[in-house]
């Protein structure tokens, strides 16, 4: 894979994403406003890297970063990613990907969506429906014990 298409988060984990946004120094979120987006009130905001200076590279950076998150307008929960992917030999031509969450449902407490959608240049590529969830089994020391594998 190219090394243009490692600079956004892929999405499949609304949590993991949120919290590498929130904790990284150098990542600028910027609030759209309230929009409609697959007729839900959402929340839009963009992400994407923070650089010094101007220039082309910078530039690129920064577009190659960018990743706009969509929360419900209601409960704050991931409503849908957006980013771009790129060919390996075009960091220039876009390809859009569109990650959706929906079918929320509380486990344990937490809320988790048992769909999610992943659309490449706008066209459905994968629909995933969870029948259940399962949240913090934990593992034993036996787990971890050399024999364990074996």
């Amino acid at each position: 894979m190219a090394n243009h298409n490692l600079s956004t988060d892929p999405g499949w984990f609304p949590a993991f994403t949120l919290a590498s946004v929130l904790s990284a120094q150098n990542v600028v979120v910027t609030e759209i406003g309230t929009e409609t987006r697959n007729g839900q009130s959402v929340i839009h905001l963009s992400t994407g890297l923070l650089t010094q200076g101007g220039g082309d590279v910078a530039k690129l950076a920064q577009h190659l970063s960018q990743t706009d998150i969509f929360l419900d307008a209601n409960t704050l929960l991931p409503s849908a990613f957006t980013f771009n992917t790129h060919p390996d030999s075009n960091a220039f031509l876009d390809l859009p990907i569109e990650i959706r969450f929906s079918d929320y449902r509380s486990v344990n407490g937490i809320q988790i969506p048992f769909r999610l959608q992943k659309f490449l240049n706008n066209s459905l590529l994968l629909d995933l429906q969870f029948q259940t969830a399962v949240l913090n089994t934990g593992l034993s020391a036996a787990d971890f014990s050399v024999g364990a594998a074996l």
